[in-house]
This record gives structure tokens, C-alpha cells and sequence, in this order.
């Protein structure tokens, strides 16, 4: 592997992924391989944009931009990052809005 300034998990993934099928594939649960598997390509492929696109124009200038599409797996980096940030937000707007006060008391020491 090349020296990065940057190394992400899905450098990882890509460099090491097979070499971990190889070595433990066989060790964990048959019926979670084909979910692990697919969760980790969709990682992999997540936000490339030979795997799609959205393309925006701008009509006055004609510059445009392509955003590519993103997998919104919770495994992924990026797009768990998103789907743990909305929970939280909703857990925030689930919750009571209360006051507490907390009445705190200092002895002293004779």
C-alpha cells in the first residue's frame, strides 16, 4: 500500500477485505456472510461516481456538477455518520422539555 496522508476505512476495506474473507470466512455465521458481504460492497461503492450520478446545470451559465449517489447503509462511513446524526436529532425532538433544578447543599466542617 502507498503512503497516504489520509488513510480512510474504505482504503481499508479495499486493502484488506479479501484477505479477511480468505482467513475468517469460514468462522462466522453462514446466514450473516451474504449480509456482511453486501454491506461492505455497497460501503466500497458508496458515493463513486462510475456507480451514478445526479447532474446539476446551472440554465444561465451552463456549468454543472455531478453528485454522485450515496449507499445510506449504516455500515458505511459516510452515510451511517448521516443516518446516526438524524437519530439523534429525533431523539432530541422526542424528548421532554423539562427544567431541573438541583438544589446542592454544603456542610460544614466543625
Amino acid at each position: 500500500m502507498d503512503i497516504k496522508e489520509k488513510i480512510t476505512v474504505k482504503d481499508i476495506l479495499k486493502d484488506n477485505y479479501n484477505k479477511f474473507k480468505n482467513k475468517y470466512w469460514c468462522i462466522g455465521p453462514q446466514q450473516m456472510r451474504e449480509h456482511i458481504d453486501n454491506a461492505v460492497i455497497k460501503a466500497l461503492k458508496c458515493s463513486d461516481i462510475k456507480y451514478g450520478f445526479a447532474e446539476y446545470k446551472c440554465e444561465k451559465c451552463g456549468d454543472s456538477t455531478k453528485v454522485p449517489f450515496t449507499c445510506k447503509s449504516k455500515f458505511c462511513n459516510r452515510c451511517g455518520r448521516l443516518y446516526t446524526m438524524k437519530w439523534a436529532e429525533k431523539q432530541r425532538d422526542n424528548m421532554l422539555r423539562v427544567i431541573l433544578d438541583i438544589a446542592y447543599l454544603q456542610f460544614q466542617r466543625n
